[in-house]
């Protein structure tokens, strides 16, 4: 897929970028290369992607319309049988709020027993937020912060 300049897009699963211009670069001292730049959203960096990598590397952001369908079935997601950096790598953000899902009823259960939820776990579960929080934002113009207001609000009119 060809991304243009100033589209937003998803960087190694799990990073929404913004697209710069591309440029002709020499990084490894052997000869120049064509790259195109990103710029995070949450990190004052420059990010240098070459043409090549880019299928493997980035991902187009979820339109309004695949967000809303994601909303609307959360309640109803079931666990699935994959891994979060396999759901990330996939793109598949159904696995992703699986995954979520998954890991947030083993933290009620753990919680029961008077546990707390592994670092991994809980690790993944705002890697996870973060991503569909900052998507939901960028689609919708709203802050990452109010994004679990704004599925709340979409799941209670359902």
């Amino acid at each position: 897929m060809v991304y243009g300049e100033g589209e937003h897009v998803i960087y190694n699963g799990l990073e929404i970028c913004l697209i710069g211009e591309t440029v002709r670069r020499n990084f490894d001292g052997i000869g120049e290369k064509e790259y195109i730049t990103l710029y995070p959203a949450e990190l004052k960096t420059t990010v240098y992607i070459p043409i090549e990598k880019c299928a493997e590397m980035l991902r187009p952001v979820l339109s309004r319309e695949d967000l809303l369908a994601l909303i609307d079935m959360m309640p109803s997601v079931g666990d699935v049988d994959i891994d979060f950096s396999e759901a990330v790598k996939s793109g598949d953000h159904k696995a992703i709020v699986s995954v979520m899902s998954m890991i947030y009823n083993k933290g009620v259960e753990r919680e029961k027993s008077g546990r707390h939820l592994l670092k991994t776990d809980r690790r993944n579960f705002e890697l996870a937020k973060k991503l569909i929080d900052g998507e939901i934002a960028l689609a919708f113009g709203i802050k990452a912060d109010e994004a679990e207001r704004f599925i709340s609000d979409r799941l209670a009119k359902r």
